[in-house]
């Protein structure tokens, strides 16, 4: 079993610690490959707490609220920028359209609205961690 590292971007500590809760034993088969994937989360507080933390140990999953306190998730994403084998999903509460394009162009992959069940939350990590693993499985059959 494969365990792929998620980062929680939140300032909401409620936020952090049920991110947590809801990946703790959650685990799926990505059936192409049947390789069974698993998750570690870790939290950050804050943009700045954020990139430390992606430059430290790049995560392969990184869920990064917009509205933050210092520098916002599209700072982070301009500071970080494109890096490969990293997921970025954005969660927000305040979904504009222009919001949504300025983080795809920096390299988000998703958007989850804020609130969100614990089922949209594995649903949209799912789909995430598919396409980090489906990728090399495409690679490997295309050659």
């Amino acid at each position: 079993m494969e365990t792929l590292r998620v980062l929680i971007c939140d300032d909401e500590a409620g936020m952090r610690s049920g991110v947590a809760r809801s990946l703790r034993d959650y685990t799926f088969t990505v059936e192409d490959l049947g390789e069974r994937v698993a998750f570690q989360v870790d939290p950050a507080e804050s943009g700045e707490a954020a990139v430390a933390l992606i430059k430290a140990q790049r995560p392969d999953i990184l869920l990064l609220d917009h509205k933050l306190p210092g520098i916002s998730g599209l700072e982070v994403l301009e500071q970080i920028g494109r890096i490969d084998g990293m997921v970025t999903v954005m969660i927000t509460a305040y979904a504009s359209l222009e919001t949504a394009v300025a983080a795809i162009k920096q390299g988000a992959y998703d958007f989850l609205a804020k609130p969100f069940t614990p089922t949209d939350l594995k649903s949209t990590v799912r789909k995430a961690a598919e396409s980090l693993k489906l990728p090399d499985y495409e690679d490997a059959v295309m050659a």
